[in-house]
């Protein structure tokens, strides 16, 4: 039997998945602009704003999971 989550709890994932999404971008332009700044070509900044970005979202996505295990291990 498949169970679907509840609209609240659907609604709650998407604005994390914005969120995180946000900070991502955010990141990966820091990382960019401080290549930039650092006389780096625009190609050659690109891998690493991409890794800020990768890391980043990686990190966002594995906080939800993280709490979730931690409130059923704490009661």
């Amino acid at each position: 039997m498949v169970t679907h989550p509840s609209p609240g709890r659907s609604r709650v994932w998407l604005l994390w998945l914005g969120i995180a999404t946000l900070l991502s971008v955010v990141a990966a332009l820091a990382v960019a602009l401080i290549e930039v700044r650092a006389r780096v070509d625009l190609a050659d900044a690109l891998l690493p704003a991409g890794t800020a970005f990768a890391t980043t979202f990686g990190l966002c996505l594995a906080v939800p999971a993280a709490v979730r295990e931690l409130k059923r291990l704490g009661g």
